[in-house]
């Protein structure tokens, strides 16, 4: 039998560093909300899905640049600068980025409410707002490797098959800022969206199935409405799939003029400024919803 003996029990005061601020805090619950919707310490099953998704949002641009590299510098300079354009690419994925978002951000939120932590993260450093802004992180962050990567991956290799790279650079440097611009644009609206859906309820299938038929639903709507009713190209505000991706387009330009066929036929859209005012309303709204539903008091 061991004779372990306690001598003496007693606290003591912290002596670490010290935050300072609830920054730090969000930062962390985001990086590891994060972390856990992608896969982190699950199983492997967890993990294929939304590497998957990534992988066939750069599938276009990885064709793309694979068949220049493989015809040689001879035929590729009687090809197309851009074999796939910036702004239609986002026509090509859009399945992978509703999918991707549909299945990531349920999982930033709704296990809290699940398992009843919530109450436990408003009890430290965090308050409503900082919980709010940690979970936007989480799901933003990772929805960008979908929205961004694979465009500056298209953009970085048609500079390296250019003839003449720093001439291409030059005559399309107002795309760095809009592929930037459009995939945060893409990212920040699917995130809201996704997030404010899912904090109406704890249950992750329910979260993922609920988004994704907002979406077509309202995508079905605003197509009926347009040829069925004769509302015109505006009916098509009622979409909220492809409001912000239209947006995004709109400040890549569009090199989509001279394809009238196929996925990357251009797309008649509502009006410039209401495709603006439709995307800060979805932003706005969503706020509004996530702030009600992470009040304090409604903690």
């Amino acid at each position: 039998m061991s004779k372990a003996e306690i001598h003496d029990v007693r606290y003591r005061p912290f002596d670490g560093e010290l935050g300072g601020s609830s920054l730090r805090a969000i930062s962390s619950m985001a990086r590891w909300s994060a972390l856990r919707a992608l896969g982190a310490r699950r199983p492997w099953t967890a993990k294929v899905v939304p590497v998957g998704l990534a992988l066939i949002a750069m599938g276009p641009a990885v064709t793309a640049l694979g068949v220049k590299a493989l015809l040689g510098p001879d035929i590729t300079q009687r090809l197309p600068t851009d074999l796939v354009p910036y702004g239609p690419y986002y026509q090509l994925i859009g399945f992978a980025i509703l999918a991707y978002a549909a299945i990531v951000i349920p999982e930033t939120i709704c296990p809290d409410r699940r398992s009843r932590v919530l109450d436990l993260y408003l009890s430290t450093a965090l308050g409503p707002r900082d919980y709010v802004l940690g979970k936007i992180g989480a799901s933003l962050v990772p929805l960008l490797a979908v929205t961004t990567i694979p465009l500056a991956v298209l953009y970085i290799g048609n500079v390296f098959f250019a003839p003449h790279p720093l001439g291409y650079v030059q005559a399309n440097l107002r795309e760095i800022p809009a592929i930037i611009g459009g995939g945060v644009l893409i990212a920040l609206v699917y995130t809201l969206l996704g997030l404010a859906v899912a904090s109406l309820t704890s249950r992750r299938a329910f979260a993922t199935v609920g988004f994704v038929l907002l979406l077509i639903v309202s995508s079905l709507t605003g197509g009926t409405l347009r040829h069925a009713a004769g509302f015109g190209p505006n009916a098509r505000l009622l979409n909220l799939q492809n409001l912000p991706i239209w947006l995004a387009q709109k400040m890549i330009g569009g090199s989509n003029g001279a394809i009238d066929k196929g996925p990357l036929a251009p797309v008649v859209t509502p009006d410039l400024g209401l495709l603006i005012a439709a995307n800060v309303a979805i932003i706005v709204i969503c706020i509004g919803i996530l702030t009600l539903r992470y009040r304090r008091s409604a903690a």
